[in-house]
């Protein structure tokens, strides 16, 4: 699954996300965005779908954009158990600056991506 496939799936969730969040614009164009991810996950659904929303509302946006989707899931459950994956939950949000890791969020289920992004 690309970038592309996951915001034609998720276009609903998208715009939900565009709706609910301020028409305050940012510029994001001097950061990345690895993704980890995967279609048959909701924490993934929700948290992708904001970032997606805010790269779309944004006055610059992601400078790359990169997504890593596991959709097998019994895949990814082997592969974590064993220690091979390079992240340790889904979704996993890793932000650069620079080549530089400034930021890592690991499944927000506190539902504060938006907002902790733009302290950026």
């Amino acid at each position: 699954m690309n970038l592309n496939d996951i915001k034609q799936l998720w276009s609903s969730s998208i715009k939900d996300a565009k709706d609910k969040i301020s028409q305050q614009k940012s510029d994001l164009g001097k950061l990345s965005v690895v993704i980890h991810n995967a279609s048959w996950c909701p924490d993934c659904e929700r948290e992708v779908s904001q970032l997606l929303a805010l790269d779309e509302l944004a006055s610059h946006s992601f400078a790359n954009v990169t997504l890593y989707s596991y959709e097998d899931k019994e895949e990814y459950k082997q592969k974590k158990l064993a220690g091979e994956l390079v992240v340790t939950c889904l979704p996993t949000l890793i932000f650069y600056l620079q080549d530089k890791e400034v930021m890592r969020i690991e499944e927000d289920s506190a539902g504060q991506l938006v907002e902790t992004l733009l302290k950026l």
